[in-house]
């Protein structure tokens, strides 16, 4: 059964030409049909159009959907990921088997030199600070899966809950002792001002009304409070040589295609302010895109097959090996991801509501 599609004018600035950029099948999941990502005419945005209706984006992820398999640990240490203000606490039982050795832990700055190659700034777990004695500050995770950041952040001394669409990984979380709604953010009718943080990674991509759902953020964050996030990187060197096969695009689900200065257009619609934007410095989905490109012409293969898990379960010496090429892809502004930081400002100012970007096609958003 091929899922109900709609067509919809630009997410950003509601203008309705576009331009088709290309069609693709669903890789991963397999689901029917074919989908077009376009560029809007107006603010250059990339989104998906036709996309799924609103009834059928829960049917967009099956029951075996991998971002909701994560298993679910104390101490979550795959990635040593820093923020910009606080380091990672790092518990004693992540060193990895090579630096337990005692001949290599005498080589000089090899420690240093491994946390400084596993940081990909994929989800950087900051330092709570506190506002008054014995009082934790409060943070939100959006589609937080099985809850596996939430326990790091836990662990950092916030006090945590977050908000998942599906149940199965709602109930993982549950289950392991945190507090998650089965919900999405607007259904959720959290309090407004009541939370320091609010966390979404890999998540924006997948609103159907991106503009929205940050200023729903917005309302719900003290002033002064901050909001991170990552998105893949639309205009990234691997979308462009793997296409409809690159592993990030992930139609259907993949309803928006971020790249930075789209990002800073509907952060500053939505009210935010002090915007920082990071690459991210890690090759993991360029693995899932070859084997993409391997199951196209061999559907069959076992070595694609395997290419195309291995973003899911990353292997420590593939990471550490791609390590130095995506730090200089980063730095070039060619990571496969951004993570991103704004805060909620301090003082009341006016805002861009959703409706007023009707009015015209806005600024453009990059080419």
């Amino acid at each position: 059964m091929e899922l109900k599609l709609k067509s919809i004018a630009c997410p950003l600035c509601q203008e309705v030409s576009n331009r088709p950029l290309l069609t693709s099948a669903d890789v991963r999941c397999h689901l029917p049909g074919r989908f077009t990502v376009v560029r809007c005419e107006g603010c250059n945005h990339r989104y998906l159009n036709p996309r799924p209706a609103d009834e059928c984006l829960a049917d967009c992820y099956p029951v075996g959907y991998a971002p909701h398999q994560a298993a679910v640990t104390a101490l979550q240490t795959n990635s040593a990921a820093v923020s910009a203000d606080s380091a990672v606490s790092r518990p004693a039982d992540s060193t990895p088997w090579y630096l337990r050795w005692l001949p290599l832990r005498r080589l000089p700055g090899l420690r240093r030199l491994y946390y400084w190659l596993m940081d990909d700034r994929t989800q950087p777990v900051p330092d709570a600070v506190r506002t008054a004695p014995g009082v934790s500050p409060v943070a939100l995770e959006l589609g937080c899966a099985t809850g596996a950041w939430l326990l790091k952040l836990k662990s950092q001394g916030w006090s945590v809950s977050g908000v998942e669409m599906c149940e199965g990984p709602a109930a993982v979380a549950r289950a392991a002792g945190l507090q998650v709604l089965t919900a999405t953010l607007e259904t959720a009718a959290l309090p407004s001002e009541s939370l320091d943080l609010v966390a979404a990674w890999m998540v924006l991509e997948h609103t159907p009304q991106p503009l929205q759902t940050l200023s729903e953020v917005r309302r719900i964050l003290k002033p002064g409070g901050r909001l991170i996030f990552s998105v893949p990187n639309a205009e990234c060197l691997e979308s462009r040589i793997f296409g409809s096969a690159w592993y990030c695009l992930d139609l259907p689900r993949h309803l928006q295609h971020f790249n930075a200065p789209s990002l800073h257009l509907i952060l500053e619609q939505a009210g935010f302010t002090e915007i920082s934007i990071e690459q991210h410095r890690t090759l993991i989905g360029a693995w899932g895109s070859v084997g993409n490109l391997i199951r196209r012409m061999l559907p069959h293969n076992r070595l694609g097959a395997w290419l195309q898990r291995y973003p899911e379960q990353p292997r420590l010496i593939l990471q550490l090996l791609s390590a130095p090429v995506a730090i200089v892809l980063a730095w070039c502004g060619q990571g496969e991801g951004l993570t991103v930081s704004a805060r909620r400002p301090q003082s009341a100012q006016a805002v861009s509501s959703p409706a007023d970007a009707t009015s015209g096609p806005g600024r453009a958003a990059g080419g």
